[in-house]
């Protein structure tokens, strides 16, 4: 039997690693991504169970009825009404997105119908009422493009480590001396796991200042990218950098739980 989820919370709480945007613009992504799940759907269904004119002209009629206003919501608050372009955002919010959409079980389940089109006001509602995205989404790189990009990150970088976040005051004086710069303020530093080409010193600062208060929200551990200097070329949250430790491989080195240097 179908049931109405709880389409806001549901939302609200769906994983999203869409990079750039704040947490009110993922919020509206989520919305519109979600809303446009449930056209598509609406559609599908109209196509498989209503009978079809033989004039395709007027096909549009028995399809969803609100892909007009839908269109117009995400003009407003994407900036685009490219469905396809939208869904091509972010993978993993999409199949989410589509995993929380219970569809009518067979034509003749009106109640399933209902259900849908229920939820699919609510999407509807939650877009109309989302903050508008600063900027238009873009066309996700080609993988190919995206391939060479990584290529040439790991090419120009003298170390890449994976690391963890920890706090300075762990360290003695003489450590936080000998790994870390005279001015830096930041009580939370980067401790260095594992790594590829040359070795990372074990500790380093951290890429960006962060307060005791941004600490539950920031991500733990990251990979990071560095220069001759140890300077950051990039820094990547580790959950969103799959096709980089791919690209990598196993890692060269590590440092044990002694703070010794070991090979691979």
């Amino acid at each position: 039997m179908l049931t109405i989820l709880p389409l806001l919370s549901t939302l609200v709480s769906l994983t999203v690693t869409v990079s750039g945007y704040s947490t009110s613009e993922k919020r509206t992504l989520q919305s519109a991504i979600s809303s446009a799940l449930y056209s598509n759907a609406v559609n599908h269904y109209y196509l498989q169970c209503k009978e079809q004119p033989t004039d395709t002209s007027d096909t549009l009629q028995l399809s969803d009825p609100q892909r007009s206003k839908l269109l117009r919501l995400l003009k407003q608050a994407v900036r685009t009404d490219d469905i396809d372009l939208l869904l091509k955002v972010d993978a993993r919010l999409t199949q989410s997105s589509q995993a929380a959409i219970i569809t009518p079980k067979h034509c003749e389940d009106e109640k399933g119908l209902q259900s849908m089109l229920d939820n699919y006001e609510v999407a509807l509602f939650s877009l109309e009422i989302a903050l508008p995205l600063d900027r238009a989404i873009n066309q996700p790189k080609p993988a190919s493009n995206r391939s060479n990009e990584i290529e040439q990150l790991i090419a120009r970088s003298s170390a890449i480590a994976q690391v963890s976040i920890s706090d300075k005051q762990l360290l003695s004086a003489v450590q936080q001396a000998n790994f870390l710069h005279l001015d830096y303020q930041s009580r939370f530093i980067f401790k260095v796991e594992q790594g590829w080409k040359n070795p990372a010193p074990a500790y380093i600062g951290m890429h960006k200042y962060i307060e005791e208060a941004q600490l539950a929200s920031t991500a733990k551990q990251w990979l990071i990218f560095l220069d001759q200097q140890n300077h950051f070329v990039k820094a990547i949250e580790l959950d969103k950098a799959s096709a980089y430790l791919k690209a990598l491989q196993q890692p060269q080195w590590r440092f044990d739980s002694m703070g010794s240097l070991q090979r691979f």
